[in-house]
């Protein structure tokens, strides 16, 4: 653990298992909001454990202070369960980059707070507008999970199946905010998707390229281990690189032409009826 201090005081880091790690980022998540920084709301957790008597020594406290750390926090404040970070310096954790998503911190359990800061400050395009990826409840995203699954062909990938039910969402007059549509936009985003195009008249849907990060980010917060993220990471990775082949081949295809966006069409038939 990077050096924190505590009150002005430096804590002493203590080994703590993956386990510990996971309490902690699970009871974060809820409490995190668009106007809170994650670390803040880290640091304000931390304090309400201690408020409630727990010291520095207790696991899910210690993985807290871990996870502040890596957040790039190096001093706060506590008054009862309220808590003032007083020093602080972006990191690659803070930012929910895949430099943060190294093996011994998936392994260790570290690479949670850093998954939470990546999977809760997404925006995806969709067509020419940059959306604010909110997550839903879990059971708005597990009732719509089950309806993409209900409609996936065989050999489909999963996030063109998410992507023609974002279609038929916005095709039946539903709000970009509504639930079932920005959980199509969560679901796309955690497959690594960060950039969509639709036209609905015309029925087609495309993809630009996809997030390594986001995608691991999303396998990390399942409670994957290291080998099934790296395996992640390979799919997105050849995802991107038959994306630019076929981008290539398109070009190729339309010579002197330029194109305008970096999407594949992928024919599909946006109004088809979901199974009940």
């Amino acid at each position: 653990m990077s050096a924190i201090r505590l009150n002005g005081q430096y804590v002493l880091a203590r080994d703590v298992e993956k386990k510990d790690f996971a309490a902690f980022v699970s009871q974060l998540l809820p409490r995190i909001t668009a106007e809170t920084p994650i670390p803040h709301a880290a640091a304000t957790l931390v304090a309400e454990m201690l408020a409630s008597g727990k010291t520095d020594a207790d696991p899910t406290v210690q993985a807290g202070l871990q996870s502040l750390a890596s957040l790039g926090v190096r001093n706060f404040w506590t008054d009862g369960g309220t808590a003032t970070v007083t020093e602080e310096t972006p990191t690659d954790a803070s930012q929910g980059l895949e430099t943060a998503f190294g093996f011994a911190a998936i392994e260790s359990g570290l690479a949670m707070a850093a998954a939470a800061c990546n999977a809760f400050r997404r925006t995806i395009k969709l067509n020419e507008a940059e959306i604010r990826v909110v997550r839903q409840s879990r059971e708005v995203m597990v009732e719509v999970a089950k309806v993409v699954s209900s409609m996936k062909t065989v050999n489909e990938p999963v996030f063109v199946t998410a992507g023609r039910y974002l279609g038929g969402c916005i095709k039946q007059g539903k709000a970009l905010d509504a639930p079932e549509t920005m959980t199509a936009l969560c679901m796309l985003s955690d497959l690594g998707v960060t950039m969509v195009k639709l036209d609905i008249e015309q029925g087609i849907l495309g993809f630009g390229p996809f997030s390594v990060a986001n995608a691991m980010a999303s396998a990390i917060l399942q409670g994957l281990d290291a080998e099934k993220v790296a395996s992640v990471r390979k799919s997105i990775e050849r995802s991107n690189d038959e994306m630019k082949k076929a981008m290539a081949e398109q070009q190729a295809k339309q010579a002197g032409q330029q194109s305008q966006q970096q999407t594949i069409a992928v024919p599909s038939v946006l109004g088809t009826r979901r199974r009940r």
